[in-house]
This record gives structure tokens, C-alpha cells and sequence, in this order.
């Protein structure tokens, strides 16, 4: 066996070890890409499990609460009844929590899936300047070189059937760039989008923790100030009844607006907006207070800083009809995520109080209507509370016109439901004070 004989063999050795090892590594890749995408899809279909028991149990909670506030005032009842929004809160916290992992998957799988197409298109991009490269070569040659340079004609033809090949090839990968990258960016946008969700769901989890605290407190002060005893419960009713004065008198605060009036100027207000709209005055009130208290200082911001652009030009539009200068008009203050801008007590941003100008004008007989006026406002927000289906007036109509207000066409998410139980929840309390003051 001569030396090249042995060259050769060791060469066909090492590459029949180098492709075995290629195929080993490219059946682990398979394999791990695959368990890893079983993993995910597991992880996703066991977050989707529990977030449906755990749907299904706040439902029950949700009925076991309606069902303790159509029964008379007991002790018992009302212990009960705070058990039940402590352990229904808690669901709802968990919920949330479940949902944030979701969202958090979502994120991560388009994330990936934006590097891929971004690896595409850097792989097309090299493509096309090959191609181009190309392309200015034959540029650089004239006609006669290339017929001088061929030795037979028919080559002739070959070269320039190759370019034609090459300035196709070169459209085609063209389009598929611009195609990758529309692609991208409604990706980059969902994405974005996706971000900002988790970015609501962690500060929603405030609020559910602050609320499930309140809950808690409510229950322990219950407890102190009757000692576990019926005849103290029910004296502690009769004194809340006897004294109506007090309660008329009791401050009715929107503190993210910096608004502060008497209960009893705020249940006026609120009658106008229901005399025009036919919605509820108590679930008005709840749901003005409960927006305005959404979030931290949101009637401290500014339009320049705090504002989308895209609204601005409907909020200059407000002000300049008004005669008012925008620069001294608070609007609610940019959050940890998306966007701030809304306006006074309704919390309505520019172009959807412009949506709904004409009819309030039309109610109110203000022309042009202020966003800052309490009874625009207020009728604004009962406006689009009764679209909603508010103006029925029973418990299932106003828990969805509550979530319509707050989520807009996401109302029917089951992780909101906090919102809509939350309001009604005070709405109930609202409307007893009504029911003593207005006797």
C-alpha cells in the first residue's frame, strides 16, 4: 500500500467519524428541539388546566356573594359573605398570576420567532448582494468581451441566460425582504403589545392585593367591634341608619382627579347623568370612583408628556374650542405601560370624548361639553355605560357595562373580572347610603 493510498484512507475515516458525528449532533438537535416544544406546549396546556378550576371557583364564590346580599343583614351573614370576597380575591390574585406566566410564554415564543425572521432576512440580504455583485460584474464587461471571451456561441447564450436567472433571482429575493419584513414588524407590535398586557396584570396585582387587604381589615374590625355577638351587629346597623346626616355628609372622593364633594352633591350629579341616560346613580358613582382610583395620580400628568401623539390633535381640538389652554389642563399621567392622556372625572381620552360630544351636548344642552365639567362628565360617563346595557338596571347588565368601560372589547377576559365584581361590590355599599339619605 502506497502513501497516497494511505492519505486517502485516513481522509475517508475521518470524514465517514465527521458525518456519523454531524448526523448524532443533528438528531440530539431534533430530538431537544422537539422536547423542548413538548415542554412548552405542557407548560401552556397546565397553566390553561388551573386557570379554568380556578375560573370555575371564583364563579361560585361570585354566586355564593349574590346570593348573601339579597338575604337579610346577620351577623353570620356578613362574616360569611367577607370569607367569601377574601377567598374569591385570592383566586383572582392567583388567576392573575397564572396569566402573567401565560403572557410571559407568549412573549418569549415571539420573541424567538422575530429572531428567526430577522435571521432570514440577514440570510436574504447576503443573497441579494451576491446577486448584485453579479450583476456589476456583467456591467463591467462589454458586449464584445463577452462574445471575444467565449469560445463558442452557444456560450454566449448561457451567459446571458445565466443573467436573466440572476436579475430574477434578484426581484424574487427583493419581494421576499420586503414580505419578511411587513412581517416583522406586525410581530415587533404584537409583541409590544403582549409586553404592555404583562405590564396591566402586574399593576392589576396591586390593586387585587390592596383590595384583598381591605377585605381582611373589614373582617377584623367586624369581628372587634361586636365581639362575635348579634345584638352588637345589629346595633351597629341601627346607628349607621339613624344617622343620615352624617352620611350626606360623608366626602365622596375621585382622588385621581383631585375631586372632592359630599355624598350628597355627588348622588345630585349622578341623577342628572341617570335622568338622561336612564343608568343607576349608586353604579354611576361606583364606577367614576373606581376609574378614577385605577392606577397612581392619573390627573397629574400633562399632554405634552404624558399624551400619545396621536391623541393630541383631538385634545388641542377640545381646548381650543372651549377656549382653554392646554398646558394648564391635567390629564391622567403615562403609567408603567401604554399611555396616559384621559380627562377628568369620566377618565374619557380626546378622540373618544369627541366620539360622544354631540350627544352630550344634546343631554346636557352644554355646547361644546367640557370633559372637566362634573355634569358633562358625568353624563359622558353614563353615556357609554348605557351602551353598554348599563341602563337595564340589573346586576348582570351593569357587571358587563363595568367591564366594557374597563376593557373595552377584552371585557369578557375572565383575569378583569375583579374589575366588574369590585364595582359592584361597592356599588351595593353606594346605594345603601342612597337608600338612608334619600328616604
Amino acid at each position: 500500500m502506497n502513501s497516497q493510498t494511505v492519505k486517502l484512507s485516513a481522509v475517508t475515516r475521518f470524514l465517514a467519524v465527521f458525518c456519523s458525528f454531524l448526523i448524532l449532533f443533528f438528531l440530539a438537535l431534533v430530538e431537544w428541539s422537539f422536547f423542548a416544544s413538548a415542554t412548552s406546549e405542557e407548560l401552556k396546556n397546565s397553566l390553561q388546566s388551573e386557570l379554568s378550576q380556578i375560573e370555575a371557583q371564583i364563579n361560585d364564590y361570585r354566586s355564593k356573594i349574590s346570593e348573601s346580599q339579597s338575604q337579610a343583614k346577620t351577623f353570620n351573614r356578613e362574616i360569611q359573605m367577607l370569607e367569601n370576597k377574601i377567598k374569591q380575591s385570592e383566586l383572582q390574585i392567583r388567576q392573575t398570576e397564572l396569566t402573567i406566566q401565560q403572557t410571559q410564554i407568549a412573549i418569549d415564543e415571539k420573541t424567538k420567532e422575530i429572531g428567526n425572521q430577522e435571521g432570514k432576512m440577514q440570510r436574504e440580504k447576503e443573497l441579494l448582494a451576491s446577486y448584485l455583485r453579479n450583476i456589476h460584474e456583467f456591467d463591467e464587461s462589454s458586449m464584445i468581451q463577452l462574445i471575444f471571451s467565449q469560445e463558442k456561441l452557444s456560450d454566449i447564450f448561457s451567459e446571458l441566460s445565466a443573467l436573466e436567472t440572476v436579475q430574477k433571482q434578484t426581484q424574487e429575493t427583493i419581494a421576499e425582504i420586503k414580505e419578511i419584513k411587513v412581517d416583522l414588524e406586525g410581530q415587533k407590535e404584537e409583541l409590544a403589545q403582549k409586553k404592555n398586557e404583562e405590564l396591566e396584570l402586574k399593576a392589576l396585582q396591586v390593586v387585587q392585593a390592596g383590595s384583598l387587604s381591605v377585605q381582611k381589615n373589614e373582617k377584623k374590625n367586624l369581628l372587634a367591634q361586636t365581639k362575635g355577638e348579634e345584638s352588637a351587629f345589629q346595633k351597629l346597623l341601627q346607628k349607621a341608619k339613624s344617622d343620615a346626616t352624617q352620611i350626606k355628609q360623608q366626602m365622596y372622593l375621585l382622588e385621581g382627579v383631585g375631586l372632592s364633594m359630599t355624598l350628597e352633591d355627588a348622588y345630585n350629579h349622578a341623577k342628572y347623568a341617570a335622568q338622561r341616560t336612564g343608568v343607576r346613580p349608586a353604579f354611576l358613582l361606583a364606577v367614576l370612583k373606581k376609574e378614577t382610583s385605577w392606577g397612581t395620580n392619573v390627573g397629574t400628568g400633562t399632554w405634552r408628556k404624558d399624551m400619545h401623539k396621536r391623541d393630541q390633535p383631538a385634545f388641542m381640538q377640545i381646548c381650543d374650542e372651549l377656549n382653554l389652554d392646554p398646558d394648564k389642563m391635567s390629564v391622567s399621567r403615562k403609567p408603567s405601560y401604554g399611555w396616559g392622556g384621559a380627562m377628568g372625572p369620566a377618565q374619557f381620552l380626546p378622540a373618544t370624548w369627541l366620539s360622544y360630544k354631540d350627544e352630550i351636548a344634546r343631554l346636557t344642552g352644554h355646547n361644546p361639553p367640557s370633559p372637566w365639567d362634573i355634569n358633562d362628565a358625568f353624563t359622558a360617563a353614563a353615556l357609554k355605560l348605557a351602551k353598554a346595557g348599563a341602563d337595564q338596571r340589573t346586576t348582570d347588565a351593569e357587571w358587563k357595562a363595568a367591564m366594557v368601560y374597563f376593557a373595552g372589547s377584552n371585557w369578557n377576559k375572565s383575569v378583569y373580572s375583579f374589575y366588574g365584581d369590585s364595582v359592584m361590590e361597592l356599588a351595593s355599599v353606594i346605594q345603601e347610603q342612597l337608600d338612608i339619605i334619600t328616604k
